[in-house]
């Protein structure tokens, strides 16, 4: 990408924890991007009602944060998108973000867009991976993305999230994303 690339930071957790630390950490460290940081915690986002009017329209027709999120997808080169562990699945609010992107299934607007995943919880980074990357599987699928690869971290506290597989982790992400840029 020759002019500087575009970044959108997406964090589906409820509290100001551990996802978003990996996601600032990350964001923090990508170099030659414009980078903006949304926390889902902190948007008004209702529920998709299964209306499917998005099949005729170009958009959902519930007004809320989600019409400007949205935007910002379209205009990004690549979204990181983050969400604690929460019973092997993503976090509420993510589901419900991940529902709300309907409307792209649709017009396919942001096929091919490059995707990494970040997942952060107490469980083994096996079992973790494995259920989460499950859970986003139709999002990456129906939307036909571009997932450049998705990555878990172990911890429940913040201190361990400075173990060298934790850093070492981040840095392969940053590596990967500035081999993009």
């Amino acid at each position: 990408m020759k002019n500087k690339a575009k970044m959108l930071f997406i964090s589906g957790s409820p509290r100001k924890g551990n996802t978003d630390f990996v996601l600032s950490r990350i964001c923090d460290a990508v170099e030659n991007s414009e980078k903006e940081i949304i926390f889902l915690r902190d948007k008004k986002i209702g529920f998709c009602k299964g209306c499917l009017a998005c099949h005729n329209l170009p958009r959902c027709v519930i007004r809320d944060s989600m019409k400007g999120m949205m935007e910002k997808m379209l205009e990004a080169d690549i979204l990181v998108i983050g969400t604690p562990n929460y019973f092997d699945n993503v976090s509420a609010l993510m589901k419900n973000f991940i529902d709300r992107c309907h409307p792209f299934y649709k017009s396919q607007s942001i096929s091919r867009k490059k995707v990494v995943l970040v997942y952060v919880g107490g469980g083994k980074v096996e079992g973790t991976k494995k259920y989460l990357d499950t859970s986003f599987f139709g999002f990456i699928e129906y939307l036909k993305l571009d997932l450049i690869g998705s990555y878990a971290f172990q911890a429940l506290e913040r201190s361990e999230l400075s173990t060298k597989e934790n850093i070492s982790e981040v840095d392969k992400i940053v590596e990967k994303i500035n081999a993009l840029l």
